[in-house]
């Protein structure tokens, strides 16, 4: 969806003068000028008539490619997730199986701490309404990095897995 004049220009022959215009006229968006026939786009004033039918079809072809390229961006961001929560809960019950005996006392609590304090963070990156392009790209690299922090934890100590856990919680906080 469109919202400034300026994410029009993105029709080849639509510059920033045209696409203010066509902005002006309640053609704000990829659809409404797929939708307009050739005479009422030909009205706009700076449009030829040979021009036309070529910016009817870059806008055709835009409104079907921006949805599906947005679902794709979010279906991949939900899968990254889902792989790094699972990587979470393994790595968790590889610890507390690991360290039974650490893990019934004090610093038990701490890690499960940690534990459900990531798994909240992760759970509020997929509820997050922020599915944009910039933003889905963020979430991805933040995900990359708490995936790496939490990769090398299999075989670490119980006080390195608790410092790794709050790596990777800090690094995917900052997206939100």
């Amino acid at each position: 969806m469109v919202t400034k004049p300026a994410d029009l220009q993105r029709i080849k022959g639509v510059g920033r003068v045209l696409g203010k215009r066509l902005y002006e006229t309640g053609l704000d968006s990829f659809e409404k000028i797929a939708q307009t026939g050739e005479e009422e786009l030909s009205k706009v004033r700076g449009i030829t008539h040979r021009n036309v039918k070529s910016i009817l079809d870059q806008a055709r072809e835009l409104t079907e490619a921006e949805p599906t390229a947005r679902e794709e961006r979010v279906k991949a961001l939900k899968q990254l997730r889902s792989e790094v929560s699972e990587k979470v809960q393994t790595l968790a019950e590889g610890t507390r199986a690991r360290f039974q005996e650490e893990v019934a006392g004090k610093s038990g609590k701490k890690l499960s701490a940690d534990l459900n304090k990531v798994l909240n963070v992760l759970e509020k990156i997929g509820e997050s309404g922020k599915s944009g392009k910039r933003c889905s790209k963020r979430a991805a690299k933040a995900l990359g990095k708490a995936e790496k922090r939490i990769a090398g934890l299999e075989e670490a100590s119980l006080k390195k897995v608790r410092k790794g856990l709050k790596k990777a919680r800090k690094a995917v906080l900052k997206v939100l």
